[in-house]
Formats: structure tokens, sequence, C-alpha cells
């Protein structure tokens, strides 16, 4: 976490890569820490958690994503499966929600 006492969550970590990228600070990352932190919030159906204690969300799934192409490391999950469990959120209106 970013201090004593501070849990680790996929959004936070996304909004700090996204910070130190608009400002051209990326070198300040460990990338292979972060894509290692992402790869292991993936479940089997290719959704991911949020953080340890395990909700599902589709914006979780937005955020992974997100901060593994920011890096360059796509590789890290299975990107596959990651879009598949998108598609299954799809409601019968169009709309997306969260299974």
């Amino acid at each position: 976490g970013g201090s004593d006492g501070h849990d680790p969550h996929i959004l936070y970590t996304l909004s700090a890569v996204q910070i130190l990228a608009l400002y051209d600070r990326m070198e300040l990352l460990d990338r292979d820490s972060i894509a290692g932190y992402v790869a292991g919030l993936q479940q089997a159906d290719g959704s991911f958690f949020g953080d340890e204690w395990g909700e599902v969300d589709t914006r979780f799934t937005y955020c992974a994503l997100s901060c593994l192409k920011l890096i360059g490391r796509m590789d890290a999950v299975d990107v596959e499966a990651a879009t598949d469990y998108i598609a299954s959120c799809k409601n019968f209106d169009g709309g997306f929600g969260s299974t």
C-alpha cells in the first residue's frame, strides 16, 4: 500500500500510473511489481478483484487492463479471458452490468 496500514487497490494503482504517465515520470514505476500485483487480481473467469477482499466489478477489469496497457505489460494477464468476461456482462438492452 501507500504507507503502513493502507491496503493496495487496483483503483489507486491505476490512478498512480496515470498521474506518472501524465507527467512523463514512468521511470519511477516498478513495472514488474505492478504487473505482478495486477495479474494476481485476475480470476479464472477473466474478471479482476479490486483488492485482496475479493469484490468483482467491471470497472476493476477496466482499471487492470488500462494500467497494464500504460506500463506495456499486457502480457501479464489473460486478455482474452478478460474480454470474454466483459462480453458476459452485456445486458439484454445493450448496456453492461456486473455479474
